[in-house]
């Protein structure tokens, strides 16, 4: 756990870091997603709102490559 802290304080040295703050991203992203499908009322079928889900973690992926890596 005390690596885990330590990679995330300085995520610019190294990949674990990097990782992680990829993950937490695409989640947040993700997640923020799945809860305006759920709570705006739509009749969407499952497989667009996975699609759309998949997308945007996809967008979120592509967004943090630019903004923190490049």
């Amino acid at each position: 756990m005390g690596y885990i802290i330590r990679s995330m304080a300085l995520p610019v040295d190294n990949l674990v870091g990097m990782l992680l703050y990829a993950l937490l991203f695409m989640f947040l992203f993700g997640l923020t997603t799945v809860l305006a499908l759920r709570l705006i009322p739509n009749p969407l079928p499952y497989i667009l709102k996975s699609a759309i889900v998949g997308t945007s973690v996809l967008i979120s992926l592509l967004l943090w490559l630019v903004l923190f890596v490049i």
